[in-house]
């Protein structure tokens, strides 16, 4: 039988207990436990054996709101002939699916695919709270077959509040492709070597493309396009340094409206910045544009099958677009539209190509302008 003394005792105890759990917070009490893809589920990461059906088990088997931790290795994925996503530009077929939140940690694991099986490797769809960090997503070879959406990386579709952090593209024909996607992050990705766009946002909204770097691709580099509306693209690195690429697109600002381009810095391009086919109240501002045909344009479109739709109430603000490609004299460029703001820029003398003449004489007052010695 227990006394009183000894009952104290234990009081005593499970109240220091209760102070002990507190201070040191839930997460003694409530320890997350991380799932691993090899030691649980029997992915080898040699580069030889298909881990495909392993990681896309530990997936699978990973509980709402888990983490699974993908360690360092070299994993060869596979087609798997069910996953076929149907997007606005076509059809793609993944390796990998995730349908629930969930966070993947990829550390230095790097994923491999087979460029000519015209297949990708996440495909996060129909749901939120998706993290993918770290890893590689590499095919052996630069797609030479297949439509722009044949081999995306990651396609985020019909999917919010998710991020894609800290990860590496390359040899695809999208990097990354939010369709339909709201309200999510893409930061610090290296995407280059594509076929189409390194990141493209297709009829998203809310989106923050931040720190990223976009090298070597095709289509827009870095591409809003869709309708898509209220998305930022901060502090990008968007450069083209191949031989015989002189016609590609930088950041392309396509039917986009009230989105921010800021800070970003972009060279190598036939257009830099451009703001085309009924853009709408958008904001370039602070951004670095060198050694492109166009350093930034307003313009109606591309031609042929594509829009040809005038943009309006674009803001082009404080942006330094100098030294455009060879003999151009395009710093800024505008020959469409109405409602458009130019001020603070820096350019070099007659490079601010203004299609109405009142338009173009006010903002000679309004911008700095370098004279070539």
């Amino acid at each position: 039988m227990i006394n009183k003394t000894t009952r104290w005792i234990l009081s005593l105890v499970g109240i220091y207990g209760l102070i002990l759990v507190f201070l040191m917070g839930e997460d003694f009490l409530f320890a997350e436990e991380q799932i691993d893809a090899k030691t649980q589920f029997g992915a080898e990461g040699d580069g030889v054996t298909d881990d495909t059906k392993a990681i896309q088990k530990a997936i699978d088997e990973t509980p709402i709101g888990g983490k699974l931790h993908i360690p360092a290795g070299i994993y060869k994925l596979s087609k798997n002939p069910d996953f076929k996503a149907t997007t606005g530009y076509g059809e793609s077929y993944f390796a990998l699916k995730i349908t629930k939140p969930i966070t993947l940690n990829m550390d230095q694991a790097i994923f491999r695919t087979d460029s000519d099986g015209e297949y990708g490797v996440f495909w996060v769809k129909d749901t939120a709270d998706v993290h993918l960090k770290g890893g590689f997503l590499i095919g052996d070879k630069l797609p030479e077959s297949g439509s722009l959406v044949s081999n995306i990386a990651i396609l985020l579709q019909d999917s919010q509040k998710s991020s894609i952090e800290n990860v590496y593209t390359k040899n695809h024909s999208q990097g990354i492709h939010l369709h339909h996607a709201n309200d999510n992050l893409i930061r610090n990705v290296t995407s280059e070597s594509n076929y189409g766009s390194g990141i493209i946002n297709f009829a998203s909204d809310y989106n923050t493309i931040e720190s990223c770097v976009v090298r070597n691709s095709g289509d827009g580099h870095l591409s809003l396009f869709g309708g898509g509306k209220q998305n930022l693209v901060k502090g990008c690195l968007v450069m083209e340094d191949r031989k015989g690429f002189s016609d590609q697109q930088g950041i392309t600002v396509e039917s986009e409206k009230d989105s921010i381009i800021e800070k970003n810095t972009v060279s190598g391009f036939y257009y830099g910045i451009d703001i085309k086919n009924g853009a709408d109240s958008n904001i370039i501002k602070g951004n670095l544009t060198y050694n492109n045909e166009y350093n930034i344009a307003v313009r109606p479109g591309d031609g042929g099958e594509n829009l040809m739709t005038p943009s309006h109430n674009i803001s082009i603000l404080n942006n330094l677009a100098i030294n455009p490609r060879e003999s151009s004299e395009r710093g800024i460029y505008i020959n469409v539209g109405n409602g458009h703001t130019v001020k603070g820029n820096t350019i070099e003398d007659n490079n601010l190509i203004l299609r109405d003449e009142e338009l173009r004489v006010k903002y000679q007052k309004e911008n700095f302008f370098t004279a070539d010695e």
